[in-house]
């Protein structure tokens, strides 16, 4: 990838399909083989393997808090199927060479599909979280699972992607001044020494 995104919609083919399928599997075998509500220690008490089933969206957050009576599955459904189509044709406007955000695009993608996914086919439970971490006894993050990883490490990327951007077109907007300047400059002696002969 040196030279660019040459194969830039196979490489997002790959990543979604390859993610999708990670999500998938870890939630199945969290699904079979955990217990609602029944922590499983890994280290200790600092990270677990917890089953839950949010019907809310990325770590917990569920927009019928703030709107009683909204039908969740169909607003996020609605939503994240706008997202995608968004992200799809930011994608194909990106420029060859702009690898992160290709990289966050691409990780942003399967964990949308895969959140989206349990919603079709759990719409009486909601979307499988089963990882928790923190420090005990009481301060953890939100519950969370691996297509939650995915969308945070691609938004990550994508805003990254954004800084550098900005950057570098501060860089290039001060070297057309600076250029501009000295174009300036150069011009102010000429019109001196014409004067001066």
């Amino acid at each position: 990838m040196k030279g660019g995104m040459k194969h830039r919609w196979i490489f997002l083919i790959v990543i979604t399909a390859a993610g999708f399928a990670v999500d998938f599997v870890t939630k199945q075998l969290a699904h079979v083989n955990l217990t609602p509500g029944v922590p499983r220690q890994v280290i200790g008490d600092y990270f677990q393997l917890l089953l839950v089933y949010n019907k809310g969206a990325l770590f917990g957050i569920n927009p019928a808090d703030w709107i009683p009576g909204l039908p969740v599955n169909l607003f996020f459904l609605i939503f994240i199927t706008c997202a995608v189509g968004f992200l799809l044709l930011y994608y194909k406007s990106l420029k060859k060479n702009e690898i992160l955000m290709h990289w966050g695009l691409a990780l942003v993608l399967p964990g949308a599909f895969g959140n989206m996914f349990d919603r079709i086919a759990r719409p009486d439970n909601g979307v499988v979280d089963f990882i928790r971490m923190g420090i005990p006894p009481d301060t953890y993050w939100y519950i969370y699972n691996v297509a939650d990883i995915y969308v945070t490490v691609g938004v990550a990327i994508m805003m990254l992607s954004f800084l550098r951007e900005g950057k570098n077109n501060s860089v290039r907007l001060a070297a057309v001044q600076n250029t501009d300047s000295s174009e300036l400059t150069a011009q102010n002696l000429e019109n001196v020494e014409s004067k001066t002969e």
